[in-house]
């Protein structure tokens, strides 16, 4: 990092008016702050780590008041890192000259699943990183870590009372069908030898498998009551007073039929708008493109953590104003956000699982799973072809969620020009309901931070947001005009 980098980091913590989920600003000119452990073991627990800045208050707006003694406000951290945590972690830490005082900068490393949760020494507690802080890990959360410190191999598991007549024999002849055609080797076996050996069913007594439920059974959740996709419409500015969420839906059976049901779902509650191709032809296009969706809700149901700890929790989908948003238990397993869909990457928390839906069928034609690592790929070529942002992941390493944002929305009149950013529309909706913190409008709009801030800019240069409280906490973003302006 150099002094520029900080400027940027600092800057965006001023724009933001509050600690972010990868950067946590501790004030330090009185002496090492009391409450570093509980972030240090949040950082280290959080996929990708986290940015800790000695010397800068919070509540002042983020200036730089300086530490107490560089020197020992390094040392400090040194021990907490080797002494008060469970296992210890690692940094790299850096001091600045930053406005007039010294800052210390730890970049915090995340530790091998291998050895998660990190805990504090002394209290026992683990923690996670939210939006801007900390919060102590369940015991279920615990279990979710531990049970990753080792392949995951939960699809395997047998179904205690399951039989073969609790497997749909629609579902089963198509699957065999596909599985022989597929494979040499497996075309030589008969029908009990292929569930055998692809993983449908195991043990001596060759009962279904968790995998194998999930992909054909008949009815999954008599077994496995929140393997389902739960999923609700969230109201709008015009829909009558009181209502919060509409169309509540509860999709269950096998994976091909939830994934039809929860794609049906959304096309049902997304507008379809009409647009011009550049050779002057009109075509209706949906909202989302239902590619893209279906090749993100086929990797929710299929990579979903199948842990006894996490079969408590449903995948939950959301369509909200200008977004979907789906979420699934477990966080990514084996990539990072950053490689996800480069070619070459490739990695499954479960592999029984994903085989055998790669040879289940979605609709007469489509397969669940069309190839490994296609998917993607598939969804950032749809949402470019649709003129629309790529999604935005966040993987909390015990839950990943996506969001698409719809950048297709209306001109109004005082709005952006059509060659600003969609996200600056999008950011203009958000405001008109009502004056908004950073906070607010990251969950309002489902864009990152980042993104909001490049579309305030311009927003802001031509005075059509302003912003109210200074810097820090309490800062709100208001259209200028509006009747809530100060």
């Amino acid at each position: 990092m150099d002094l520029r980098e900080l400027r940027a980091i600092i800057g965006r913590l001023r724009i933001e008016g509050g600690d972010v989920a990868d950067i946590e600003a501790k004030t330090a000119a009185d002496g090492f702050p009391k409450t570093v452990t509980s972030t240090l073991s949040a950082f280290a627990n959080t996929p990708g780590g986290g940015l800790l800045i000695f010397g800068v208050d919070e509540r002042s707006g983020f200036t730089a008041t300086g530490v107490y003694d560089v020197a020992l406000c390094k040392s400090a951290l040194a021990t907490v890192a080797r002494q008060n945590l469970v296992p210890p972690i690692t940094f790299e830490v850096q001091d600045f000259e930053f406005e007039g005082a010294r800052v210390v900068v730890a970049q915090v490393h995340e530790i091998p699943n291998s050895a998660k949760p990190c805990h504090v020494r002394s209290t026992g507690k683990a923690y996670l990183r939210a939006h801007d802080g900390d919060y102590e890990l369940s015991q279920i959360e615990e279990q979710a870590f531990l049970a990753s410190r080792d392949t995951p191999r939960f699809d395997q598991a047998t179904i205690s009372g399951a039989t073969r007549d609790d497997l749909d024999p629609e579902l089963l002849i198509s699957y065999i069908v596909s599985s022989r055609a597929g494979s040499t080797s497996l075309a030589r076996l008969s029908d009990d030898d292929i569930l055998f050996r692809t993983g449908v069913t195991a043990g001596p007594d060759r009962t279904p498998t968790v995998a194998g439920l999930l992909a054909l059974g008949v009815y999954p959740q008599q077994f496995m009551p929140n393997a389902i996709i739960q999923a609700s419409v969230t109201a709008r500015k015009a829909d009558a007073a009181g209502i919060r969420v509409l169309d509540v839906q509860r999709f269950d059976g096998p994976i091909p039929l939830m994934l039809e049901q929860a794609l049906n779902w959304v096309q049902r509650n997304s507008q379809t708008r009409i647009r011009q191709s550049t050779q002057g032809h009109t075509h209706d296009e949906r909202e989302y493109p239902p590619e893209a969706v279906r090749e993100l809700l086929s990797n929710a149901l299929v990579h979903r953590d199948l842990g006894p700890y996490a079969l408590t929790q449903a995948i939950t989908l959301r369509l909200e104003p200008g977004q979907l948003i789906l979420t699934n238990p477990g966080g990514l397993w084996g990539v990072t956000v950053d490689n996800l869909g480069r070619t070459g990457v490739t990695s499954s928390r479960n592999a029984w699982l994903l085989r055998i839906c790669q040879n289940v069928r979605f609709g007469p034609e489509r397969r669940v799973v069309e190839a490994l690592a296609s998917g993607i790929p598939t969804i950032l070529t749809s949402l470019q072809a649709a003129q629309m942002p790529p999604p935005h992941f966040h993987d909390q390493a015990i839950r990943f969620t996506a969001r698409l944002v719809n950048s297709a929305l209306p001109a109004k009149k005082g709005k952006p020009k059509k060659s600003r950013s969609v996200n600056a529309a999008l950011l203009m909706e958000a405001l008109e309901k009502k004056a908004a913190t950073m906070t607010q409008l990251v969950a309002e709009t489902g864009l990152s931070e980042r993104q909001i801030q490049y579309a305030l800019k311009p927003l802001r240069a031509d005075g059509l947001v302003r912003v109210h409280g200074g810097r820090g906490s309490h800062t709100v973003y208001r259209l200028a005009g509006s009747d809530n302006e100060t």
